[in-house]
């Protein structure tokens, strides 16, 4: 029986509303040490996104490697690491030498022969275990020749023709070593595969410019025993039981604040796929999003008040009135309550009206202030509501003006 532990998208570095984050992925790489020793992991996979850009900070490159530092004194015998599309794959692959010592792989750069990401286990007795097919993310000029201006539609297909290309030959070098070895076949890969979940503020970005190239899960052939998957931070399957993305294990956004956050164990006997348990993180920073009109605000805040613990907040105002001074009547509440922090305001009473009526008019015919008069009188704004608006307008323009902008 083998275990392997399948994670992905660590995003090391990302910060939320500019707020530092270091601290939650400390936690993190803590529990997960943890977890790794209680639960006798011999594999660990990770399926890309390391850090959360291709730059990472000294502070977060000091987490992750003291982390990896750390799994290598423990009961896991191998890991496994791929780049996504948000890390530098020469960041990654600069130690490959040196971490191999220690049997860690990483593959950063897609290989020109695709049979270089085929990476065979051994056991203590150095008997061949598993093999990996390591795919990092694979990017435009790793899969498709660029032919100058070209349609989008081709431009699609040619990448998806060359992320199957490269797969299939991956998958064929591993097969014919797979007969000799009678050893199981995990895949892992950096992709976005059909049908896949993501959430508005999870921080997913296209992976190809201008396209949204989404991959079918037939490229990944009956014979695998599991595909570890990332890039969706949301745990879920592909289309099929032994395909997975495990997920981010922390929220991205606030969006994602309610979601249950895994990393997923993988029992393997033999070459069969015996058990996947899916093991909640723990939050280590409480997020939550607030929205409605200023009563069901305040409501909401009244109740976080009573909570032991830090939230920080993401608050939208979307009532029908304008608030002028909607920021410091929150952060007049929250100042009482050194555990609730306001990263966010929006308000969004402006977009309310503005997505009630639509009408025609002719643009070089109108001034900027008739415009906003005629704005009032379709909405039906009161008196009040006007004098505010045209107040808050004529400062901005004075100043623009002022500053010459």
């Amino acid at each position: 029986m083998i275990k392997i532990l399948h994670t992905s998208d660590w995003h090391i570095g990302r910060r939320l509303k500019n707020h530092d984050r270091l601290g939650e992925f400390r936690k993190f790489f803590e529990w997960l040490e943890i977890l790794i020793i209680n639960e006798k992991i011999d594999v660990l996979l990770v399926s890309g996104d390391i850090f959360d850009n291709t730059t990472p900070s000294a502070q977060a490159q000091d987490i992750y490697y003291s982390f990896i530092s750390k799994i290598v004194k423990s009961n896991c015998r191998h890991v496994v690491i791929i780049s996504g599309n948000h890390d530098s794959p020469a960041l990654i692959d600069a130690p490959s030498e040196l971490l191999k010592l220690l049997k860690i792989h990483v593959v950063g750069n897609a290989y020109n022969n695709p049979i270089d990401e085929v990476i065979t286990l051994y056991d203590e007795n150095g008997k061949a275990e598993m093999i990996v097919c390591a795919v990092p993310y694979l990017r435009d000029r790793d899969v498709r020749i660029l032919k100058g201006s070209q349609e989008l539609q081709n431009i699609e297909e040619d990448l998806i023709n060359g992320i199957e290309k490269h797969y299939a030959k991956v998958f064929e070098y591993a097969k014919a070593l797979q007969q000799e070895k009678n050893i199981p076949i995990i895949a892992m890969g950096h992709l976005f595969v059909k049908g896949g979940k993501t959430q508005s503020d999870d921080g997913v970005r296209a992976l190809y410019v201008g396209t949204a190239v989404e991959i079918s899960n037939n490229i990944f052939p009956d014979y695998l025993t599991y595909v570890a998957l990332g890039h969706l931070h949301t745990s879920q399957k592909a289309g099929r039981e032994e395909i997975r993305y495990s997920g981010s294990p922390l929220a991205m956004g606030f969006d994602e604040a309610g979601q249950n956050k895994t990393v997923s164990i993988v029992e393997i006997d033999g070459k069969n796929l015996v058990n996947i348990k899916e093991v909640k993180v723990p939050i280590f920073q409480r997020l939550k999003k607030i929205e409605g009109d200023i009563e069901k605000i305040f409501e909401d805040l009244q109740i976080l008040s009573s909570k032991n613990e830090s939230i920080w907040l993401d608050i939208v105002y979307n009532g029908t009135e304008t608030i002028g001074d909607l920021q410091d009547k929150l952060e007049s509440f929250v100042k009482n309550f050194p555990h609730l922090e306001i990263l966010s305001i929006r308000d969004e009473s402006v977009n309310f009206y503005a997505n009630t009526k639509v009408f025609e008019l002719n643009i070089e015919s109108i001034t900027p202030l008739e415009m906003l008069e005629l704005f009032f009188h379709e909405n039906s704004t009161s008196e009040n509501q006007r004098e505010i608006f045209i107040s808050m307008y004529k400062e901005i323009l004075n100043e623009a003006q002022n500053e010459n902008t």
